[in-house]
């Protein structure tokens, strides 16, 4: 059985308060290695290149690009960037239970503690991160959905928002 990557679109005033991203977000495009990406927000695009693919195109690795505003535009809809700083951090996307999902790995207590307690302070570091700690906390990857447009990069800021 083959599996099909089409995206269902986004609905307008639940998902996306945008008509060009939920025109966007219907698409069964599928991720190139050097070839960009653009993540769908409310309103708003954000620019990605795609580093590695598996082979059955199911698990992607992403790095979001830093973009630089070039036109003189200000506050506009006509927008035009250039894409030539990526940020360090690489992110992984995979296609799970029929959408694209960000694949995160978190650190989550094995036995959950019910409500707040004092004592639980200590399994958490100076920025309020759960640390890695044996017997009391495990990795676990978390899944959230993502529309994405694999094949270009484009970014885009609402400033009514």
């Amino acid at each position: 059985m083959e599996t099909t990557f089409k995206q269902k679109r986004l609905n307008p005033g639940t998902q996306t308060g945008s008509f060009i991203n939920m025109i966007m977000s219907q698409n069964s495009t599928l991720p190139e290695v050097g070839k960009g990406a653009t993540v769908l927000s409310w309103t708003d695009r954000h620019a990605y290149e795609v580093i590695e693919v598996s082979n059955d195109k199911k698990r992607v690795v992403v790095q979001q690009y830093f973009p630089k505003r070039i036109d003189k535009n200000g506050m506009s809809e006509s927008q035009e960037y250039e894409y030539k700083e990526l940020s360090p951090v690489k992110e992984v996307i995979v296609w799970r239970w029929g959408s694209w999902k960000w694949e995160r790995e978190v650190i989550k207590f094995i036995n959950p503690p019910i409500g707040y307690s004092k004592e639980y302070e200590k399994y958490y570091d100076s920025e309020g991160m759960l640390m890695l700690i044996d017997g009391i906390t495990k990795k676990a990857k978390e899944y959230q959905k993502v529309s994405i447009v694999w094949g270009e990069k484009r970014e885009y800021y609402d400033y009514t928002f």
